[in-house]
């Protein structure tokens, strides 16, 4: 049981993670050479992605940490590692509706303005709320690995 866990574990996890680190490419990518269309398109596809691929990908890691946890005799709860993961998950879980979901928004109907200036402040906060996000998995990633605390 627990080898299906931790393979479905770090799956869910790795798309999480790439999922992230290929979106803020094709922001960036985009952004420079993209079409007012297509930037407006994207920053809308980003709050679909929240609820189709990244929520999925967090309550699959979250389910498989928890059951890796409970197979186990080793690791608790209360470990250092087991605890960055909850709080890698609730971040990211707190992130999309606070902050990815309506800076999109704004980053969408700025384009469509043709209000170039606000569509890259607000890109620009998305990236930095994005790069919070990608270093917490990073970090719960180096953590569980090194089984930190454990």
């Amino acid at each position: 049981m627990r080898d299906a866990l931790l393979i479905v574990h770090i799956i869910a996890v790795s798309l999480w993670l790439g999922g992230s680190v290929m979106n803020g490419l094709l922001n960036a990518k985009l952004a420079a050479a993209g079409t007012v269309e297509a930037n407006a398109y994207l920053a809308r596809a980003e709050t679909k992605l929240g609820m189709q691929f990244y929520m999925p990908m967090g309550v699959l890691t979250l389910l498989t940490g928890v059951g890796l946890v409970l197979d186990s005799d080793t690791y608790s709860f209360s470990d250092p590692f087991v605890s960055m993961g909850f709080l890698a998950i609730i971040v990211a879980a707190a992130l999309g509706p606070l902050k990815f979901e309506p800076l999109s928004e704004k980053i969408a109907s700025a384009y469509e303005a043709g209000d170039a200036t606000a569509a890259q402040e607000s890109t620009k906060q998305i990236a930095m709320w994005s790069a919070i996000d990608t270093l917490l998995i990073v970090v719960a990633l180096a953590m569980m690995v090194l089984k930190t605390g454990a």
